[in-house]
C-alpha cells in the first residue's frame, strides 16, 4: 500500500473511533406518520412496514386477532404498534432499529421436553421490506425477481463478501480473481473476466452511495448489515448505465438514536496446506441530542491466509490478502419530518500475490519469475436528507467516491514488446474520482397510484497508467501509457404504478439519459515515437420498462415484464509500439466501441403457502442482447475492448423457502441457454462457446436450524450447497478453456445465546478444486494452462459478543 494511503487509512481510523465515543444517552423516538384503517392483522401489519420503512415477522399474528385497530397520525413507532396491536393478543419484540417482531400475548413458558419438540420461531423475518426500487416495497409484492437477506441471516451463514453471496443467492456468480480484482454476474449474463474499459455489468451500491462505474468489485466486507438486495434484470430505468445484469444493494444498519449498542467478533482460521486466517471487527452506536440523533461506526479487519505455492520464486503461500476498513454514520432528526444523514466508508485491500495457479505444476502450485501484487483501496462519503414534501417522500444525497486499483503481472515469459532475458513485471494502476448527486420524490404511502420522481447528475474522472518494466539493476521503463477518462452523465428517470381494477396493475417507467466520454491518451516506449490520441463521443437515448402484475389472491401473483438496459461507447488506446487501431467497420481492434443494449423480458409468479411458512417463485426470461461489449487480450497481452456480436440466453429461475419454528430451508435452481447469435466477422469468436462465463445449469441449497438446549442457550446447524455447471471463460477461440462443473459448501455449528455467539465452520468440506471462472495472468494465458482453483478446505471459529 502507498505511504498516502496508509496515512488516508489513520485518518479514517481515528475519525472513526472519535466520532463513536462521542454524544449522549437517548430518550425519545423520531415520530412517523400512519395512515392504515381496520383491515385483517396480518395486511395491516405490511402497510405498517411500508409506511414506517421497517421489516416485520408476522409468522405469530395467525394466532391472535383477525382484525387490526385503525391507525392514523403521527407515532414513534412503538407507540404505533401499541394502539394496533390493542386488544389483539399481539404484543411486538423490537430486533433493532429496524426490525420488528410480532408475538403472542401473554408469551408462552414451555417446558424444557416442550422447547425441545417445539423451537421458538427465530427473529429472522417473514415479510421483507426492499428498498433498492427506490421506495420501501414488501418484496412478497414485487413484480420483480429480487432477493433479500435479513441482518440475522448474514451473521448466522457467516457471509462475508460478495464471493459468499453467491452461494446464497440465485442467479449469481463471481469470478474468482482475488479480493479487490472480481466482477459480479447475475442471471447468466457475462461480458467475460476481464475488467478493462467497460463499465460494469452489475450496479453496485451501498446505501444511496453508486460504488464503481468500470471498476472492480470494492468487495466491501459484510460487516454490520441491515439487509442485502439483489435485483436480476436489467435496471437501466432507475440505475442507469452499468446495470445490465441487475443491481446489488448494501443497505447498512443506520444510527439508532434509541438505545447504546455495540458489538465485538474474533475469528480465527486456516485452510488446508495454507497459511492462518483471522479477523477481528467491532460495531458502536451511541444516541445523542437526546435521542434526536445517533453515530454508528463499524472498524475491521480481516487477514485471508495464502494456499498458492510458487516454485519459481520458492515461496509457499503467496496469496495472503489483509483486508481493512471503516463505515462512520452520523443521523440527526431535523424536526418532526425531515432526517440528516451522512457517513464515510473506507476499506483497504492488499493482496500479496494473485491466486492461480498452471497445470503443468503440482495443484496449487504455479511458477513466476516476479511476484503480483494487488491494491484496492476504497473512500466514499456522502450526505442525505430525506423527509416529507407536501406529502410526497423526499430524498436527496450527494456523494463522492475515490477507488484506487494498483496491479503488477509477471511479464517475463511473454513480455508485450521485446526485450532482453530477465525478469519483466507489468504495473496497471487506476485512480478513480466521482461526485454524484441524486434527487427523488415519491408518492405519499397509501396512495391509489403509486410513483417516483429523479434526477441524476455524476462526473466522473479515471487516470490509468500503464507501465512496463524490465527489471535488473537498474529497472528501465519499457513501455508506458497515461490515460485521463473524463464522464459526465445526466437523468431524469421515473414510473408509475397504475391500479386496473382489483386484481391488475401495470407499472410504466423510463429513464431519459445523456453521457458525454473525453478521453486523453499517451503511450511511450525504448523504440518509436511518442503515440498520442485525443477524442469524445456522446450518448444519449432513453431505456424504458413495463411491467404487468396480477394478484391471484392475497398470497400469490403473477406478472410479466420488459425493461431495458444499456452502456455507452468508448476508445481503445493502449498497445505495443506500431499498433494500428482500425475506424469503424474495420478489423479488431478498433480505435472506438460502440454502446451495447440488452433488452429482458420475463414472466413469473411468487405464491405463499402455508400461512407464510412457505414460499415459491418462479420465472423464465429472455435477454436478447445488442452488440455486446467485452474486454480482450490483443496477442501481445494488452487490453482492449471489442463489440464481438450479439446474443441471447433463455432461462429458467426456481427458488424456493420453508421456515417452520427453527427451521429454515431454501433452494433454487437457474438454467441457462446462452448462444452468441451474430458473430462480429472482425472478432475471432466461436459460435459454440455462447456466453463466457455463463453456466449452462446452477444449482444452490441451504439449511439452518436452532435448537434451545437451555435457559437462554441456542444450539445453531447450519449447512449451504452450491453446483456450479460448465462454461467457457472466453469468447476468443483460441483462449477458451472449459470451466466449472464443480460443487462446494459449508458445514457450521454453534453455540448462542442473547449477548454472545461461538461458531465452528467448514468451507469447501469436500475439498473439491474445481476451476473457476477467472484468468491468471494475461501475458502468459495464450501459452500457459491457468487454473483458479476453489480454496482448499478450510475450518474457521468465530466469537462474538454484545455488550
Amino acid at each position: 500500500m502507498r505511504a498516502d494511503a496508509w496515512r488516508r487509512w489513520a485518518l479514517a481510523s481515528s475519525a472513526a473511533c472519535a466520532v463513536a465515543l462521542a454524544g449522549e444517552a437517548s430518550a425519545a423516538q423520531p415520530l412517523g406518520a400512519f395512515d392504515i384503517p381496520s383491515k385483517p392483522l396480518k395486511a395491516a401489519l405490511i402497510d405498517f412496514a411500508v409506511q414506517g420503512g421497517v421489516s416485520i415477522s408476522t409468522q405469530a399474528a395467525a394466532a391472535c386477532a383477525l382484525q387490526s385497530r385503525p391507525l392514523k397520525g403521527r407515532f414513534t413507532l412503538q407507540a404505533a404498534l401499541e394502539k394496533m396491536l390493542a386488544g389483539t393478543g399481539c404484543g411486538f419484540r423490537l430486533i433493532d432499529a429496524g426490525a420488528i417482531e410480532i408475538v403472542r400475548l401473554p408469551p408462552p413458558k414451555p417446558s424444557m421436553s416442550e422447547r425441545r419438540s417445539s423451537p421458538e420461531p427465530s427473529p429472522a423475518l417473514s415479510a421483507l421490506v426492499v428498498v433498492a426500487t427506490r421506495r420501501p416495497v414488501p418484496a412478497d409484492r414485487l413484480a420483480y425477481a429480487i432477493s433479500a437477506i435479513e441482518s440475522q441471516t448474514v451473521v448466522a451463514q457467516d457471509l462475508r463478501d460478495a464471493a459468499d453471496l453467491a452461494l446464497a443467492v440465485p442467479s449469481m456468480t463471481v469470478t474468482n480473481l482475488g479480493p479487490g480484482r472480481d466482477k459480479i454476474m447475475l442471471r447468466g449474463l457475462s461480458d467475460g473476466p476481464l475488467t478493462g474499459r467497460t463499465q460494469s455489468m452489475v450496479g453496485l451500491y451501498l446505501d444511496d452511495t453508486r460504488l464503481t462505474y468500470n471498476a472492480p468489485d470494492p468487495d466491501l466486507l459484510l460487516v454490520d448489515m441491515a439487509q442485502i438486495e439483489v435485483l436480476r434484470g436489467p435496471q437501466g430505468a432507475l440505475y442507469g448505465a452499468g446495470s445490465l445484469g441487475g443491481v446489488l444493494h448494501l443497505v447498512t444498519q443506520q444510527p439508532d438514536p434509541e438505545h447504546f449498542d455495540g458489538w465485538i467478533s474474533a475469528s480465527l482460521g486456516a485452510a488446508r496446506g495454507g497459511a492462518a486466517a483471522g479477523g477481528l471487527s467491532g460495531m458502536i452506536n451511541q444516541p445523542f441530542l437526546h435521542g434526536r440523533g445517533a453515530v454508528r461506526a463499524v472498524l475491521y479487519s480481516d487477514v485471508q491466509g495464502g494456499y498458492i505455492d510458487d516454485a519459481g520464486l520458492g515461496l509457499k503461500n503467496v496469496n495472503q490478502t489483509v483486508r481493512s476498513g471503516a463505515r462512520v454514520a452520523v443521523r440527526l432528526a431535523l424536526g418532526e419530518r425531515w432526517t440528516l444523514t451522512s457517513g464515510l466508508a473506507a476499506q483497504l485491500i492488499n493482496s500479496d500475490d494473485t491466486q492461480y495457479a498452471l497445470a503443468s505444476e503440482a495443484p496449487y502450485t504455479r511458477r513466476n519469475q516476479v511476484r503480483e501484487p494487488h491494491d484496492n483501496d476504497f473512500v466514499e462519503v456522502h450526505l442525505g436528507l430525506k423527509g416529507d414534501l407536501a406529502g410526497a417522500q423526499a430524498r436527496w444525497t450527494v456523494s463522492a467516491v475515490r477507488h484506487e486499483i494498483d496491479s503488477r503481472y509477471d511479464a517475463t515469459v511473454a513480455p508485450p514488446v521485446s526485450l532482453p532475458p530477465g525478469p519483466a513485471a507489468f504495473d496497471d494502476d487506476n485512480l478513480i474520482r466521482s461526485l454524484v448527486t441524486e434527487g427523488s420524490l415519491a408518492s405519499p404511502e397509501g396512495s391509489r397510484v403509486q410513483w417516483l420522481a429523479g434526477a441524476f447528475l455524476a462526473r466522473t474522472h479515471q487516470d490509468i497508467g500503464l507501465g512496463l518494466t524490465r527489471l535488473a539493476d537498474a529497472p528501465v521503463s519499457a513501455l508506458a501509457e497515461t490515460r485521463r477518462d473524463t464522464l459526465d452523465e445526466a437523468a431524469l428517470y421515473g414510473e408509475a404504478t397504475l391500479p386496473i381494477g382489483r386484481s391488475l396493475s401495470a407499472t410504466v417507467g423510463g429513464r431519459l439519459f445523456t453521457s458525454k466520454t473525453r478521453v486523453s491518451s499517451q503511450t511511450a516506449a525504448l523504440t518509436g515515437p511518442v503515440a498520442a490520441f485525443s477524442g469524445s463521443l456522446k450518448n444519449a437515448g432513453f431505456a424504458p420498462k413495463l411491467v404487468l402484475s396480477y394478484t391471484i389472491s392475497p398470497t400469490a401473483l403473477i406478472y410479466v415484464q420488459a425493461a431495458e438496459g444499456y452502456r455507452a461507447g468508448g476508445f481503445n488506446t493502449t498497445g505495443p509500439p506500431g499498433q494500428v487501431f482500425s475506424v469503424d467497420g474495420g478489423g479488431q481492434p478498433q480505435r472506438r466501441y460502440g454502446p451495447d443494449e440488452l433488452w429482458s423480458f420475463e414472466a413469473g409468479g411468487k405464491l405463499s403457502l402455508l400461512d407464510g411458512r412457505a414460499r415459491l417463485r418462479a420465472a423464465i426470461f429472455r435477454a436478447a442482447w445488442t452488440n455486446i461489449q467485452s474486454d480482450q487480450l490483443l496477442p501481445s497481452g494488452l487490453p482492449f475492448t471489442a463489440n464481438i456480436g450479439d446474443g441471447r440466453n433463455l432461462g429458467l429461475e426456481i427458488e424456493g423457502s420453508y421456515r417452520s419454528g427453527g427451521l429454515q430451508l431454501g433452494a433454487n435452481i437457474l438454467l441457462n441457454a446462452p448462444k452468441l447469435e451474430g458473430a462480429n466477422p472482425a472478432f475471432p469468436a466461436r459460435k459454440e462457446i455462447g456466453l463466457a462465463g455463463v453456466p449452462d445449469k446452477a444449482i444452490g441449497a441451504t439449511a439452518h436450524y436452532d435448537w434451545p438446549v437451555g435457559g437462554d442457550l441456542t444450539l445453531e446447524l447450519d449447512a449451504r450447497y452450491a453446483y456450479i455447471g460448465h462454461s467457457h471463460l472466453t469468447f476468443d477461440a483460441t483462449t477458451a478453456p472449459l470451466m466449472g462443473g464443480y460443487a462446494t459448501g459449508r458445514l457450521a455449528a454453534g453455540l448462542a445465546t442473547s449477548r454472545w455467539r461461538l461458531t465452528a465452520a467448514l468451507d469447501n468440506p469436500t475439498d473439491a478444486r474445481g476451476d473457476t471462472f477467472a484468468y491468471g495472468n494475461p501475458f502468459s494465458l495464450r501459452t500457459t494452462r491457468q487454473i483458479t482453483p476453489l480454496r482448499p478446505r478450510t475450518a474457521t471459529i468465530t466469537f462474538r459478543v454484545a455488550y
